[in-house]
């Protein structure tokens, strides 16, 4: 469907969610730096001035294509983590489900998130703040989830909430980059194995 916002202007003439995706394509693999304003008319087969115009600047469009890299690709994590018992099932879910994310067919490896925006020059702080501030909802997300657990009885009551989400964060980051060197999903998916064993069972219930 053809976006109805209007900006200034004439109505917007293309279809946004097409033009969101073909981007979204270019920043994930390129990262926002790399992905010049050339590489971007090429894949959207929109001219530098109407990029600006519907999306205000190259920051804009990237705000966007986070938005809608959340929306389509990034869905296993909130699933996962927004489970009404949280449990270590249910982060194997997250980490698996970032495994088979991180190294689907036909799009670029790793975390657009995690990975596309680490090296930006002071210019673009704006956008360097704006990829952190979602990191950062993640570790938020996950060390809410170890509260939870602790609460439902399905963690230790010793275990740090903060320092897991830190640590599973963590994981999550290198998972992405190891995606984007060629590590395949079994490969991946036996690094989040590892990483499981970090979760600390009640006393009693241990085997």
């Amino acid at each position: 469907m053809k976006s109805g916002k209007r900006g200034p202007g004439r109505p917007r003439s293309f279809d946004e969610e097409q033009v969101l995706e073909q981007a979204t394509q270019v920043f994930w693999a390129h990262g926002y730096e790399g992905a010049s304003l050339a590489m971007l008319q090429a894949a959207t087969g929109l001219n530098p001035p109407s990029i600006y115009h519907a999306f205000g600047s190259k920051a804009g469009l990237y705000s966007a294509c986070l938005d809608h890299y959340v929306a389509h690709f990034g869905q296993y994590t909130s699933d996962a983590l927004s489970r009404e018992v949280p449990d270590r099932a249910g982060l194997a879910e997250f980490l698996l489900g970032a495994a088979r994310q991180f190294t689907g067919a036909g799009r670029p490896g790793g975390c657009m998130i995690s990975t596309a925006a680490l090296e930006l020059p002071p210019q673009a702080d704006a956008v360097a703040r704006a990829v952190a501030g979602r990191r950062d909802t993640t570790l938020g997300l996950l060390t809410d989830y170890f509260r939870r657990a602790q609460a439902a009885g399905t963690l230790d009551r010793g275990a740090d909430p903060r320092a897991l989400g830190r640590y599973f964060g963590a994981i999550i980051q290198g998972m992405s980059v190891q995606a984007r060197d060629g590590a395949t999903v079994d490969e991946l998916a036996a690094v989040a194995r590892v990483a499981l064993t970090a979760w600390q069972e009640p006393a009693g219930t241990r085997r």
